[in-house]
C-alpha cells in the first residue's frame, strides 16, 4: 500500500502560465517538454504571484482582449493559489534587487516572482528555454529536466 503525500505547491512564472494556457488549444506547444516535468506540474498545486497576475492582466489590456476572452482567462487563473505581497517577499526582493544592481540584468517583475518563491520556499517553474525549468531545493539551487 502506497503512502499518500501532500501535493507539492509550485509557483508558476508568467511565461509558463501563458504557455500552459496556450497548450489547451495547441498541445504541440508543450509536447516536447520532458514527461518528468509535466508529471510534476500535473500533480502539484499551482500557485501564482500577484506580480504574474498583474503581468498577465497587463498583457491582456495591451493586446486589446475583449470582455468574454478576458473573463475566460480570469476563470482559469482563479484555479491557482494566489501568493499575496507581504513583508517576507519585500525583504527577499530587496536582497535580490541589491544583487541585481551589481551588474545583473534580471527584469524587476522576475525578481518579484523569484522573491515570492524564495520567501515561501516554493519551487518556481519557468519556461526560460525550450523546456520548463523548476527552481527549488533552496535558494540558488536549480533543477532542469
Amino acid at each position: 500500500m502506497s503512502e499518500l503525500r501532500p501535493a507539492e505547491i509550485i509557483l508558476c512564472d508568467t511565461t509558463f502560465v501563458s504557455l500552459q494556457e496556450r497548450a489547451g488549444q495547441r498541445p504541440e506547444t508543450i509536447a516536447h517538454w520532458p514527461h518528468e516535468a509535466l508529471d510534476r506540474v500535473d500533480h502539484a498545486i499551482l500557485a501564482l504571484s500577484v506580480f504574474s497576475l498583474a503581468e498577465i492582466r497587463a498583457g491582456r489590456i495591451y493586446a486589446g482582449w475583449g470582455e468574454t476572452r478576458s473573463e475566460r482567462q480570469e476563470a482559469r487563473l482563479r484555479a491557482f493559489l494566489l501568493v499575496p505581497l507581504d513583508e517576507a517577499i519585500l525583504d527577499q526582493y530587496a536582497r535580490l534587487h541589491a544583487w541585481n544592481l551589481k551588474g545583473h540584468s534580471i527584469q524587476h517583475n522576475d525578481l518579484w516572482i523569484a522573491a515570492s518563491a524564495i520567501s515561501r520556499t516554493l519551487p518556481l517553474v519557468s519556461r526560460m528555454s525550450r523546456a520548463p525549468w523548476i527552481f527549488g531545493g533552496g535558494p540558488g539551487v536549480m533543477v532542469r529536466w
